[in-house]
């Protein structure tokens, strides 16, 4: 039976002609100003109201320009002719902020539903990106043309990043300003009445607040959306330098039977950065349930393949979806070395919330007290930031409610040992060539 050739020249020569097309059409982005009454409390806007064209014709990038809760509205009224109830409006937004789809996807289901075609809105620049996202859906040539797109695509979306870091600079100096007029509006009104100065504090306050969570759902859904794409070439290249210094699968598969005792009792197993999926074929091969997730869509779109259930997202979004308690054990095999001070202990946060009571969290990471890994061998990942040494771990642990916690030391260099006998020879074998590794483990309070 012949099978259609995939011309990736063709392909990429059609994916510029039509970004090509896209860019002469887009209007310069502009951060959305800051409004402030002259009476009364200033009202931040960080994105301008949409306003329906009379005609009821658009192009997409007229409705790109928004970004979360107001572009599911804006959406909704141009494409639809009417604003989402409260239902459609989150469920929308939950697989937006999820990466379960993109804008384009969702502007394709709303034109192309009985309910969009009924409408008739003319849509333009809609019909070949939706095409082209649906072909990168298919099996195995889904594949091949998502890759095409994304080394095509890499230089825009690289402009695409530094815009978005002026658009992110914009709106703090907006929050900078606005916080500043509150304060001085504040002072004002304290001097005149104190009752009215703590009724107006207490309500700016809250806008604050509901601002920053306003741009913090934003500023994540904007990198997942950017960085998705952009580091496609990244991931390739980290896909290699693992193959390069990580090991054999038998050989971390052997290292990971250790941790089985530990979860036989406590599932489903959600492995973080689960990589090439060497633990989730160990726990499938003991009956185990699991599922994966990594933000390297090359080695998702390969766990997947031998028929493992992997997602393909950041950990903090994917960690941020599931409901509490929904979870028996949370593993992380080197990971927690490339995370920020912050990152790791909101991830400890999320990882206990998610946790059942009795739920086990084990996280492995090379082991700086062995002097060859903490110099030499933990910098062979560039994407590593710090060692991480046991002590801080097993405080982390306990101080952020963690109990029965345990430190496992791996993967000592045997072959690597100098002959000798007496206190010297072992302090000097066990600084130069003890564990390379450890574990800490940790149960949720509460079995």
């Amino acid at each position: 039976m012949n099978q259609p050739r995939l011309e990736i020249d063709d392909l990429a020569a059609v994916i510029r002609k039509s970004m090509t097309a896209q860019q002469n059409d887009q209007a310069p982005r502009r951060a959305a100003p800051t409004v402030s009454p002259e009476n009364g409390p200033p009202y931040l806007k960080l994105q301008p109201d949409f306003q329906p064209n009379p005609d009821h014709r658009y192009h997409i990038n007229d409705l790109l320009r928004y970004h979360d809760r107001a572009f599911v509205w804006a959406a909704y009224c141009a494409v639809l002719k009417r604003s989402p109830d409260e239902l459609e409006s989150e469920r929308a937004l939950k697989t937006l902020r999820s990466g379960g789809i993109n804008k384009l996807d969702l502007l394709a289901a709303m034109r192309f539903s009985p309910e969009g075609r009924a409408k008739g809105v003319q849509l333009n620049g809609l019909l070949f990106p939706s095409l082209i996202r649906r072909l990168g859906r298919l099996p195995l040539l889904g594949y091949l043309i998502r890759l095409g797109i994304a080394f095509v695509r890499l230089p825009k979306l690289v402009r695409d990043q530094r815009e978005f870091g002026s658009y992110l600079l914009s709106q703090n100096e907006q929050i900078a300003d606005f916080i500043n007029l509150s304060a001085i509006r504040l002072t004002d009104q304290f001097k005149s009445s104190a009752t009215e100065q703590g009724k107006l504090f207490d309500d700016l306050k809250q806008r604050i607040y509901d601002s920053r969570a306003d741009a913090a759902r934003e500023l994540a859904a904007l990198r997942f959306r950017i960085g998705d794409l952009a580091d496609g070439q990244h991931n390739a290249l980290y896909v290699a330098l693992e193959d390069r210094f990580r090991g054999t699968r038998e050989e971390i598969k052997e290292g990971f039977r250790a941790y089985l005792p530990y979860v036989q009792e406590q599932t489903p197993v959600i492995d973080l950065g689960c990589g090439r999926g060497e633990w989730l074929e160990l726990l499938a091969e003991n009956g185990i349930q699991a599922r994966g997730v990594d933000s390297n869509i090359l080695q998702a779109e390969k766990c997947r393949e031998r028929g493992f259930e992997v997602s393909d997202q950041d950990l903090f979004a994917y960690l941020k979806s599931m409901p509490d308690e929904s979870a028996g054990t949370i593993t992380g095999f080197h990971i927690i070395e490339h995370l920020s001070f912050n990152a790791l202990v909101a991830l400890l946060n999320e990882v206990l919330r998610v946790l059942r009571p009795g739920g086990v969290a084990i996280f492995e990471t090379p082991n700086p007290e062995n002097i060859v890994v903490g110099s030499n061998y933990f910098y062979l990942d560039p994407t590593h930031r710090h060692p991480l040494p046991t002590e801080l771990m097993e405080f982390l642990f306990r101080n952020r409610g963690f109990d029965q916690i345990e430190l496992l030391p791996l993967h000592p260099w045997e072959s690597g040992r100098v002959a000798g006998e007496g206190q010297l020879a072992e302090r000097f074998n066990g600084y130069f060539y003890g564990p390379m590794d450890y574990a800490i483990m940790g149960r949720k309070v509460g079995a």
